[in-house]
């Protein structure tokens, strides 16, 4: 007799937990990417997979679930590009090698609506800066039905899937894709600003777990310890947004690096109670009000050559 889901969800975490492979892209433990896994080979939504439990698999599924497994153990490749997809704020985005796999506490931000800093029923106009697979930006649009989205990338193939999650998300009405090296071609003011920008150092990079390798390392390194773009952005956003909008910058776990880099500029950083960090909001006036310490940062530890 054929093994059911629930055996071979048990037998195929039984296999990961051993292998010592990387969790972080978008999962934090063996059950989550089981979960993926058997979503991609069933065909089914997570709450389709929790109501086949019993169901028995078929020798084909059963021979895909192994294929795929000794992929990621052998190869090391994140369990999201093996099945092309990742979940990101309770919805479905495409991911291939063409962007990194969500993974941000962005999350938790729009899930609270970007309280207490932002009226969301008050924003028009949000952008997300380096925006990848789209993910932060098109959560937004989905969840604040009123708001226009911009999302920005350099990769044009970045761009490209990002402009497939907006198209499969039925939200091409109110998001445009646009190439841009940051800001070079953005126009217009914005009253939200989110980013997550490439905050690795280069010889941290090289450090990194094996799954990163097969991340695009264009969105991941930045120079000057990971902090010329995540600087560049602070320099230039005012530009960009309302009298009364707001950056949301994320620098992850360099967070640390970001405060070394600007001693004399208060970070307010947001606590997260789901888990995460590294994410700074500053309102137009307060990004005015310390440019000058951001474009001597800048001055003094990153050529014009930012990338």
């Amino acid at each position: 007799m054929l093994p059911t889901v629930a055996d071979i969800f048990k037998q195929s975490i039984d296999r990961l937990q051993p292998a010592e492979v990387f969790y972080g892209h978008g999962v934090a433990e063996a059950e989550d990417e089981v979960v993926l896994l058997l979503m991609h080979v069933l065909q089914l939504d997570f709450a389709g997979l929790n109501r086949a439990h019993d169901q028995r698999m078929t020798a084909a599924q059963i021979q895909r679930v192994d294929a795929l497994l000794t992929q990621r153990v052998e190869q090391r490749i994140p369990m999201a590009y093996l099945v092309g997809f990742s979940v990101f704020a309770g919805l479905s985005f495409v991911v291939d090698q063409r962007v990194l796999i969500p993974r941000s506490p962005f999350a938790e931000l729009i899930d609270q609506g970007f309280a207490p800093w932002v009226d969301v029923a008050a924003v028009n106009h949000a952008l997300d800066m380096c925006t990848g697979s789209g993910c932060i930006g098109l959560a937004m649009a989905h969840y604040f039905p009123t708001m226009q989205l911009t999302l920005v990338d350099l990769s044009p193939d970045a761009l490209d899937l990002a402009r497939h999650n907006t198209k499969a998300l039925g939200l091409s009405d109110r998001v445009q894709c646009l190439e841009s090296d940051l800001f070079s071609h953005v126009s217009g003011q914005f009253d939200l600003i989110v980013a997550n920008p490439p905050y690795v150092d280069e010889q941290e990079y090289r450090a990194l777990p094996a799954e990163f390798s097969h991340e695009p390392a264009m969105a991941l390194v930045s120079a000057a310890q990971g902090m010329a773009l995540p600087i560049q952005i602070l320099a230039q956003a005012a530009d960009y947004l309302t009298a009364g909008g707001y950056l949301f910058l994320e620098v992850g776990y360099n967070d640390g690096v970001l405060e070394r880099c600007l001693p004399t500029v208060p970070l307010e950083w947001i606590e997260f109670s789901l888990g995460g960090q590294g994410i700074c909001v500053f309102s137009r006036d307060d990004l005015l009000k310390y440019r000058s310490e951001f474009n001597q940062f800048l001055q003094a530890h990153v050529s014009q050559h930012l990338r």
